[in-house]
């Protein structure tokens, strides 16, 4: 099983459990639960242009010490209690920069640092009560922008357009909870993976869905583009879904949860646990 796809620990997934509302129900009149067998792990990583690779390993290179000297583990305490943050796997692919490589210094000369982001994926980056997109993703790039000596521009864009905002040069990198995939490690840089998650299944609580097999001629909500959709497209259960309703964030699909439009909701662990503790109130 290659390395991104490793199961996450029993640890990892009690910790997860723990810190979220999704398995023992909510803040609202309704509860939900997540389905105890999920559709695959995997891990998260930032994408830059594939001939980027000086300005991605400098991006890594902050990143190892501020797990070094203790910084990352407190941004992750900061938002999920405890310390999820990994440090102990390679590249997905190894690659030195090219002599003409000066994505790093380019960079650093116009001073500023363009991440994009989706900013509708809590917590990972998200809009806050006060408009202002804050996350984890958001606080570890602000500290290596200040280790780095430059400034940090946050840009929303369309997840499903991804990769052409990043290859149009409308952006320096994805940070965004970003799954390693076969099709990403291609069209981008990945840097090291720095956390663990699952594709999971929300559901009402009393439902009646307890298991993915119980999802047979239901209606599934997903948000467009996600590791979600390619999860349910690989999974057993893709051809014994009724249908499947996309979304372009996914506090929308867990709305249409709340409000019965679709039966089960499709999405990343540490984004699902984050809005069903806060029942969708994420902008």
């Amino acid at each position: 099983m290659k390395y991104w796809k490793k199961a996450v620990s029993c640890a990892l997934a009690g910790v997860m459990a723990a810190l979220s509302l999704a398995s023992c129900g909510g803040n609202g009149d309704k509860e939900y639960l997540t389905l105890e067998e999920d559709l695959g792990s995997e891990v998260y990583a930032i994408g830059f242009r594939v001939d980027d690779v000086a300005l991605a390993q400098e991006v890594q290179r902050i990143l190892d010490e501020m797990v070094e000297d203790g910084t990352a583990a407190e941004i992750s305490e900061k938002w999920f209690g405890t310390n999820l943050i990994i440090n102990d796997q390679p590249y997905p692919v190894e690659k030195e920069p090219a002599a003409d490589d000066t994505s790093l210094e380019d960079l650093k000369a116009r001073g500023e640092f363009i991440v994009g982001l989706d900013d509708s994926f809590p917590p990972m980056g998200f809009m806050n009560e006060e408009n202002e997109i804050v996350g984890v993703d958001i606080d570890l790039a602000a500290e290596v922008c200040e280790r780095m000596g430059v400034t940090l521009k946050v840009q929303p864009i369309n997840w499903d357009a991804k990769e052409m905002e990043l290859n149009n040069g409308n952006i320096d990198c994805i940070w965004n909870g970003m799954t390693v995939t076969e099709e990403r490690m291609e069209a981008m840089y990945l840097s090291k993976p720095y956390l663990n998650n699952r594709q999971v299944v929300i559901v009402e609580k009393g439902s009646g869905i307890e298991s993915l097999d119980d999802l047979e001629g239901k209606t599934v909500g997903l948000q467009k583009g996600s590791s979600a959709e390619q999860a349910l497209a690989d999974s057993r259960i893709a051809d014994k879904v009724g249908s499947v309703q996309t979304y372009d964030e996914n506090v929308t699909a867990f709305m249409d949860l709340q409000n019965g439009r679709i039966d089960a909701f499709l999405v990343d662990e540490v984004a699902g646990n984050y809005i069903v503790a806060n029942q969708g109130n994420v902008q």
